[in-house]
């Protein structure tokens, strides 16, 4: 029978591995949903990583992710609490190593979501697990850029009922973030056309292979 050694030394081996997933595959990139004719833009910041897991730590949340990421998380770094159980870590870990799956396959968009403590306008699922995104505000509550956020990823089935509305995802386009132009397509809807009001945001060679 696993001990309680045991089981944190599995957790923190899945947070190495899910830092390390998450910073090949999201950090420093950003990503555009197209849905109809609306859209919106995704960073994965290094220091939201830390929300996603379900664990609490003592350590800055840039700290974490950089000590993970580098294989060098020690079971001193983190803990869990009422708010941050066990269980709950066990149940996330696995969905965030498959967090990428949110931004190259077929998601729905979910609008309005409801939580015990916060309401996501923005949420994603692939019907497995829902990603919490939220507007991207300083300290003081002011939007720095037009950017949503990762906050919470939660893994139940309920997510859809407690959303006000769902839209199939049409597009998702990538680019670095170093870059102002989106030059990478990762998801399209064979049926559906660029609608127009983004085009200026991509990239024109991008535009040339698409039409």
């Amino acid at each position: 029978m696993a001990t309680k050694a045991d089981k944190k030394n599995a957790i923190r081996q899945e947070i190495i591995d899910a830092a390390f997933i998450y910073s090949k595959q999201l950090a420093g990139k950003t990503f555009l949903y197209v849905y109809g004719k609306e859209y919106f833009e995704v960073s994965f910041p290094t220091d939201h990583f830390l929300h996603l897991t379900g664990v609490k730590t003592n350590i800055s949340a840039k700290d974490f992710y950089k000590n993970a990421k580098k294989g060098k998380l020690t079971n001193n770094q983190f803990y869990f609490d009422m708010q941050h159980p066990y269980a709950n870590a066990r149940k996330k870990l696995p969905c965030l190593k498959r967090l990428p799956e949110l931004t190259n396959e077929m998601v729905c968009i979910l609008k309005d979501m409801q939580t015990v403590t916060i309401v996501y306008k923005l949420s994603l699922t692939n019907l497995e697990f829902t990603l919490g995104l939220t507007e991207n505000l300083n300290n003081e509550g002011k939007k720095v850029n037009d950017f949503f956020l990762p906050r919470s990823l939660r893994v139940e089935d309920s997510s859809i009922e407690k959303s006000g509305a769902g839209e199939i995802i049409d597009f998702i386009f990538a680019k670095d973030a170093s870059k102002s132009l989106y030059d990478t397509i990762l998801v399209k809807d064979t049926g559906k056309e660029i609608p127009d009001n983004i085009k200026r945001l991509l990239d024109c060679q991008l535009l040339r292979e698409e039409i």
